[in-house]
């Protein structure tokens, strides 16, 4: 067999074409993960569901991950990866500050856009943002790898802008929530996708006028930040 590495997502990386089932092997199982312990936890997710969930058998985890604990820290890693992906962070190139209110207005701007369409309208989002909500509720280690890895560089970012807006310091506690609330208002509209389409008497997934709408809301609550009193 060909040698093989743990790549940066935590997926294993092969060297030979006819080694690509094992790549997709640890990528099933990956997905897998990801479904489940959103679904039930960390400590109600079983090896024995994951590998029946991704078609494969219970040794596939320790071979691919070495255990459970393993595959959740791996799928800790894409997420991460795929957040920063969504937030327009390259890791080669860090995010421009921004010199001005128009110019902090333009960035914040784009990332919301880019969040909504994310948020509202990507299946992928589904799959991985229960895990993070579980995470955030009740931190482990992946926890960690989540929030050094993106949530810390995104919010640091966020708030740095929002600060530009609002003529604050991006230390002042006020400046922080702000950057936390427009990120919360964006996220919600995933977790509570259910009730905001029976109240819209929608089924199903959010029509294209309506993911417009949420963009103009949230960025309607950004330039009202540049009204926002010091006091």
């Amino acid at each position: 067999m060909q040698p093989r590495h743990r790549n940066a997502l935590g997926e294993i990386a092969v060297a030979n074409e006819p080694d690509r089932a094992e790549d997709e092997t640890a990528h099933k199982l990956m997905l897998a993960g990801m479904e489940l312990f959103g679904q039930y936890g960390f400590k109600g997710t079983t090896t024995r569901m994951i590998a029946e969930a991704a078609d494969s058998n219970i040794g596939s985890i320790a071979y691919y991950f070495d255990n459970k604990t393993g595959l959740y820290h791996a799928i800790a890693r894409h997420i991460a990866q795929r957040m920063r992906d969504v937030f327009g962070f390259n890791d080669e190139r860090p995010p421009t500050e921004a010199s001005d209110r128009d110019q902090a207005l333009a960035q914040l701007e784009l990332i919301v856009r880019r969040m909504v369409r994310q948020f509202a309208q990507a299946p992928e989002a589904r799959r991985w943002l229960m895990l993070v909500i579980r995470e955030q509720a009740n931190p482990s280690e992946a926890f960690d790898i989540l929030y050094e890895e993106t949530f810390e560089r995104v919010h640091v970012h966020l708030t740095r802008l929002i600060a530009v807006v609002m003529d604050r310091s991006p230390d002042e506690h006020r400046v922080i929530i702000e950057a936390h609330t427009i990120m919360g208002q964006i996220v919600f509209f995933l977790v509570g996708r259910f009730p905001l389409l029976r109240r819209l008497g929608l089924e199903g997934e959010f029509p294209p006028e309506v993911v417009d709408t949420v963009e103009q809301v949230v960025i309607s609550h950004l330039h009202a930040l540049a009204f926002t009193t010091k006091g």
